[in-house]
């Protein structure tokens, strides 16, 4: 918990900082008389739509080599399936997360009933067009060294990431209220 209150406080302290910062160089530039673009149009009271610069032109692609209607693939060039980074996700949950009980239920000594293990974002998917929407699941990410959760929307399944590369657990990006443990995360977030 104090972990988590610290990790609040620098979070606001940063935040407020920002601010700070944004606020101070926003006054230098009106100073000298160099506002921002979209500090002249809040000023001044025009709502235009900001301007984006052009997008880039698209690659173009060669076409490629044709053989008797089929595509020619250059001998030689073979590539082969790496696994090591799979096999560091099942060495690292076995032996810093499974002694954690993350997937565990809190109170229980059994595997929590959302917890799927290593499993593929296809094969969750699989899972969840099962069920109602509302529903989810938490799976040991494929990826990286983490988690994901993933939830059946009206529109389909979502996948969101979830960091634990330090002593606690939080959401890539989305939030970043920290959990001491994964059920904690599931359940704030139920």
């Amino acid at each position: 918990v104090r972990k988590s209150k610290a990790a609040d406080e620098k979070r606001r302290s940063l935040a407020q900082q920002a601010r700070d910062d944004y606020r101070r160089l926003s006054l230098q530039g009106i100073h000298r008389g160099k506002q921002a673009d979209i500090s002249k149009g809040a000023t001044a009271g025009d709502r235009r739509p900001l301007q984006y610069p052009p997008l880039p032109p698209k690659p173009k692609l060669l076409p490629p080599a044709m053989a008797n209607g089929r595509a020619i693939r250059k001998e030689g060039i073979q590539r082969t399936i790496s696994n090591s980074t799979e096999e560091s996700i099942i060495k690292w949950f076995k032996e810093e997360q499974f002694p954690l009980r993350a997937g565990y239920q809190k109170t229980a000594d059994t595997i929590a009933p959302w917890f799927h293990g290593i499993l593929t974002s296809k094969k969750a998917e699989e899972l969840l067009n099962k069920t109602v929407p509302g529903s989810f699941l938490v799976r040991v990410s494929e990826k990286i060294k983490g988690y994901v959760l993933s939830y059946r929307s009206v529109e389909g399944c979502k996948h969101f990431l979830i960091d634990a590369s330090s002593d606690s657990y939080s959401f890539l990006g989305v939030d970043q209220l920290q959990h001491s443990m994964l059920a904690d995360l599931v359940d704030y977030h139920k």
